[in-house]
């Protein structure tokens, strides 16, 4: 595969994925060959050549003479060798991960730095503790290590990880949604499950004739018959481990966006403006989010762009363009964000940035904008990494800074402090929702 550091086997029987690097050639996944349309749908370009589709992203793979079976990993013992398993992890973002300049991290000096503490560590929890403190240096909440579940168990019973936030005692993230929803919307409509437990797409008109639509998650529209009793990442895992069987997930993902949108877009048709709130929205994919934006725009539009990090530089950039739907709202649009708005929201806000009719309400958004690259460990932990440089129509990219507002408000970055904030400033009016009023002239 062009970049991505992934090979793909394809034999009669099966489907085998690898995780290559210089020193390592790990196996991801294995499949049926009836089951190949779970990693997407393959056409054939040449003899050589294949092109892969998953989501909005095109990858391209080239016929190699053979598996480089010298790199392989196989034995147990070896498998489960620590310094191994730092090297693969090391070589891995070394040859994939495209922003260490943005996150200020001299990579090539981290080996260095550890090589004294792996010669002392002793088992697997000590190993998972110096990956956690090197991805914690990124600061980048696409890039991470999760190990198995003992090991997980360990690290929380040692680092006496049962969180207890200074929001334990106070509003949680889901009853500050409600509230807000409940103050400027008499009997919204909500629908489905959001990470926080609350809605995932709440909506109405306001008593000043303003469309407001909550939108807190890009994911968890499709219903796969997940317990009602999970919630966060609970709730998140338990659903990608149904959705992982379904082939057309991210269709069906967009189908299901695509059929409320649509009603939504109808029912506020007659509205002087919407407002779009994704101030609590932690992600999900980039297809729901340029759905969403086919109803904001009356022409087809380049949105953005897109390169994966490869080892010599980087693959050829991907444009992404967006086509209207047969009914779209082209009145005043508000988009509100925090420092809490990350990944797939803010590549709707990227999307948006050339339509006029949009302005973006509230604090730079978190500045996490790659594609998640998954990838294996020796040990089979797993490591997810950022490795696509996303950039706008004019070539800007908003990795780690984050998308700035048109309008600022000055919200605060922890989560925690951000909920206490716009809770205490609610009983007086939401400042963002306020100022759209203003702006409106409905106030």
């Amino acid at each position: 595969m062009d970049g991505y550091g992934k090979i793909i086997e394809i034999t009669d029987n099966e489907v085998n994925t690898y995780d290559n690097t210089k020193i390592s050639c790990i196996i991801n996944s294995s499949l049926k060959r009836s089951e190949i349309n779970q990693l997407g749908k393959f056409n054939v370009i040449s003899e050589d050549t294949i092109n892969l589709k998953l989501g909005i992203t095109n990858y391209y793979l080239h016929r190699i003479k053979e598996l480089p079976k010298e790199k392989f990993i196989n034995d147990s013992i070896q498998r489960k060798n620590l310094k191994l398993n730092f090297d693969v992890f090391w070589h891995t973002l070394n040859e994939n991960y495209a922003f260490f300049k943005e996150r200020k991290l001299n990579w090539q000096s981290i080996r260095e730095q550890y090589k004294n503490k792996l010669d002392t560590i002793k088992n697997e929890l000590e190993l998972y503790e110096i990956l956690i403190e090197i991805t914690d240096k990124l600061n980048d909440e696409h890039t991470s290590v999760r190990p198995t579940e003992d090991i997980m168990n360990a690290y929380e019973e040692k680092s006496d990880a049962l969180e207890e936030t200074e929001s334990t005692a106070n509003l949680t993230i889901a009853e500050l949604e409600e509230n807000i929803l409940n103050k400027y919307v008499k009997d919204p409509i909500k629908y489905g499950k959001s990470l926080h437990g609350n809605g995932l797409l709440n909506y109405g008109v306001t008593e000043n004739n303003i469309g407001y639509i909550q939108l807190n998650n890009m994911i968890f529209f499709s219903d796969y018959g997940v317990s009602d009793s999970l919630f966060g990442y609970d709730f998140l895992f338990a659903y990608l481990n149904e959705s992982n069987q379904n082939p057309n997930y991210q269709e069906d993902e967009i189908e299901g966006v695509k059929k409320f949108m649509s009603s939504i877009i109808d029912k506020l048709k007659n509205t002087d403006a919407i407002i779009l709130d994704l101030r609590f929205n932690y992600g999900g994919y980039d297809a729901v989010s340029l759905e969403i934006l086919k109803h904001f725009i009356n022409s087809r539009t380049k949105v953005f762009s897109k390169k994966a990090k490869t080892i010599a530089g980087y693959t050829e950039p991907q444009s992404f363009f967006v086509t209207p739907t047969d009914k779209t709202y082209n009145k005043p649009v508000f988009f509100l964000t925090s420092h809490q708005t990350s990944s797939a929201p803010e590549s709707l806000l990227i999307a948006s940035m050339p339509i006029k009719n949009i302005k973006i309400i509230g604090s730079r958004t978190m500045g996490i904008t790659s594609d998640v690259l998954e990838k294996k460990l020796p040990n089979g932990w797993d490591l997810y990494l950022s490795n696509e440089i996303l950039a706008n129509y004019n070539g800007d990219c908003f990795e780690q800074v984050g998308i700035p507002p048109d309008i600022e408000i000055d919200y605060p970055k922890e989560e925690a402090q951000f909920i206490q904030y716009l809770a205490r400033k609610l009983n007086n009016g939401d400042e963002a929702i306020e100022k759209v009023f203003e702006l409106i002239g409905n106030k």
